[in-house]
């Protein structure tokens, strides 16, 4: 008899020292989402005898993740659907793999949060045991649960599906959405612009002069909108949620493109919008998602066409700059321990070079419940000083952001202020990488998770591109030589000539 459990890093795990059983087990198996640092299972070693562990993202190929996400897209209908379904398929291939291996089982499910879908767990006689946790979630309890549960049912679901529909409807003609975000409205060959949201992502590409305009909030907040020969309005897709233009035929609202767009994402996301959207993208590369997917998309008129200058070398490396990226349910490709495999290498990196200097930027989304969990950032904090590494440090850059006023967007200052002290940059597939080369500082996409690469867009350009921690290392020694140097300007030429491409 082997003993499961399943949990996520929201739980305190410390207090599975609380669990007593009478029996002993032949093996205790721990599966978790994100991939345990070595102190924490020698923490649940002190706790347990002969544990092994396993982590999400080693469970499924990379063609097995991508299946999760395209039966998800046939099953759904609205974009949270199709992320809650995704997470639910995802997580049933992962217990038939796992209860394949251990067909004589005892399961107990201590977590149902970050990638964890209880109901599927459960139906495979999984019980539930409540333990201690960073973050209690306001949606663990028996009436949301029930709810769940009753979505599943196929009758059930039809009727809640005709519910939502006819509410929505009522909702449409009987209320107006208001906004709470700011309002820009602005020019371009003749042509009336309203920008709704923040611009701190998107504002230095647009060849437009906005202007604060309260009077357009107010005409927003009060369900007056000008109709589509009139005026175009804009958003970002990180803050689509703020678009409350009426889903009619005679308005016109575009979502542009805020960052990094893998071309080889096999999740279909972006087909989840109103009728009367449309795609903005910054270039050519970014056309290639949507194309990939057969979603009509445009490069914006009016763009700034961004070009990376010539890159500084200096002489040796002094200070790596590590940009994450945001962890999330939106595809199955995407798994919370990637973030994890990124913190280990670079703690290697920080043991084997004490004369480089590391910061650690977090993305400021991480600490989002949904994302990777309140005490995600402290867990990477506390791994740093367990470890007593001097040369590896958090940012102190990263913008605050919190469960009440969360944000996705952030200004780019707080960036840049990292970006001084850099003279590299890695990461897995941050737009930040980019923002390093438009400075002039040489940068290194990284993927540790044996599977697609999510930046190959970029590399396919010919940058640097590492999937072990020697070959960091190889970037490192290599860095600022004749060689390196010049299959870097390789790159930015293509890049930019890429940029150009209409």
């Amino acid at each position: 008899m082997v003993r499961i459990f399943v949990f996520s890093q929201n739980l305190v795990i410390d207090s599975l020292k609380e669990l007593s059983f009478v029996e002993p087990v032949e093996k205790c198996v721990f599966v978790t989402t994100n991939s345990l640092f070595d102190e924490e299972k020698d923490l649940i070693r002190g706790i347990f005898r002969n544990c092994s562990f396993i982590c999400f993202g080693d469970v499924l190929t990379d063609a097995e993740n991508e299946k999760c996400d395209l039966l998800a897209y046939k099953n759904t209908y609205t974009v949270q659907e199709y992320y809650d379904e995704i997470k639910r398929i995802k997580n049933r291939r992962i217990i038939q793999k796992i209860t394949k291996k251990y067909p004589e089982y005892e399961g107990f499910l201590i977590c149902d949060d970050l990638g964890i879908y209880r109901n599927e767990w459960v139906k495979a006689r999984f019980k539930d045991i409540e333990l201690k946790y960073y973050y209690n979630h306001p949606t663990s309890t028996r009436r949301y649960l029930l709810k769940q549960k009753l979505k599943e049912i196929g009758i059930v679901r039809f009727g809640y599906d005709k519910i939502r529909t006819l509410k929505k409807s009522i909702r449409q003609n009987k209320s107006v959405n208001t906004i709470d975000c700011d309002v820009h409205s602005g020019e371009w060959n003749g042509r009336k612009y309203i920008f709704i949201g923040r611009l701190d992502r998107i504002g230095y590409r647009l060849d437009i002069n906005w202007t604060l305009n309260e009077n357009e909030k107010n005409n927003i907040n009060k369900g007056v909108f000008y109709k589509k020969d009139e005026c175009t309005y804009l958003t970002t897709l990180h803050e689509s949620s703020n678009n409350v233009v009426p889903d009619e035929s005679n308005y016109e609202v575009y979502y542009i493109q805020d960052g990094y767009l893998p071309p080889n994402y096999s999740s279909y996301y972006l087909k989840f919008k109103p009728r009367n959207v449309k795609y903005y993208v910054w270039d050519k590369l970014g056309l290639q998602l949507f194309k990939n997917q057969n979603i009509p998309a445009e490069i914006m008129p009016f763009r700034i066409n961004k070009y990376i200058p010539e890159t500084y070398f200096k002489d040796k490396v002094r200070t790596i700059l590590v940009a994450t990226s945001g962890p999330g349910d939106w595809t199955a490709q995407k798994n919370r321990s990637d973030e994890d495999l990124l913190v280990k290498a670079f703690c290697t990196i920080a043991e084997r070079h004490p004369e480089i200097q590391i910061i650690y930027r977090c993305h400021p989304t991480w600490i989002h419940p949904e994302h990777n969990g309140v005490n995600s950032i402290n867990r990477v904090a506390e791994l740093f000083k367990t470890r007593g590494l001097c040369n590896i440090t958090l940012s102190t850059n990263i913008p605050s952001n919190d469960t009440d006023n969360f944000r996705v967007s952030f200004p780019r200052q707080s960036l840049e202020s990292d970006l001084k002290k850099a003279d590299i940059v890695f990461g897995e597939h941050s737009v930040s990488m980019i923002d390093a080369a438009m400075q002039g500082i040489p940068f290194a996409s990284v993927n540790l998770s044996k599977r697609r690469n999510l930046f190959c867009g970029i590399t396919d350009c010919g940058f640097p591109h590492c999937t072990s921690i020697e070959e960091i290392e190889r970037v490192l020694a290599e860095y600022g030589t004749a060689e390196f140097s010049k299959k870097f300007a390789d790159a930015v030429r293509n890049y930019n000539a890429m940029t150009n491409e209409k």
